[in-house]
């Protein structure tokens, strides 16, 4: 039987640096958006109302996720095709790219598509699953740490 060939997956410095800075901006605007949408108004003249900066975290959140989609899809022809290849962190990797897709598609449904009935839905979903992210995010990290060291411990 021949010897399982041991693959170099992890990103280089520069994708990781900018998968972690798109990242960081599209979870951090995600929360203060959160934050601010549930606990933070302001009084005006006609009673309480949201913070100017609420829709500020909004649209920074949204131009993080079109640089976090851009940084995704180039993930897709070697990243994600190579592991799926060579059957390593399928679960996590599945996972990440299901996990992205949902998300993409609930933000576009809140932009696009929410109507009065729906939109609370699609919201929680939505943020529940940006809040997972991050963990599922350094789970996948972790297990690609460890299938790569068992790999280098084979003989």
């Amino acid at each position: 039987m021949p010897k399982k060939r041991t693959i170099d997956n992890r990103l280089g410095p520069l994708h990781r640096r900018w998968l972690a800075i798109c990242f960081a901006i599209l979870f951090m605007s995600g929360l203060l958006w959160l934050g601010f949408h549930y606990f933070v108004t302001v009084k005006t003249d006609f009673g309480e109302g949201p913070h100017p900066l609420q829709q500020w975290w909004l649209k920074l959140h949204g131009l993080a996720a079109m640089a976090t989609l851009v940084i995704i899809g180039s993930l897709l022809p070697g990243h994600v095709r190579k592991a799926w290849q060579h059957h390593q962190n399928r679960l996590s990797g599945g996972t990440m790219v299901a996990w992205a897709t949902t998300l993409t598609l609930t933000g576009y449904a809140l932009y696009y598509f929410g109507s009065e009935m729906s939109r609370p839905i699609i919201s929680a979903t939505h943020w529940v699953m940006g809040i997972a992210a991050l963990p599922l995010l350094i789970a996948h990290i972790i297990s690609g740490r460890r299938t790569r060291q068992r790999q280098m411990d084979k003989p």
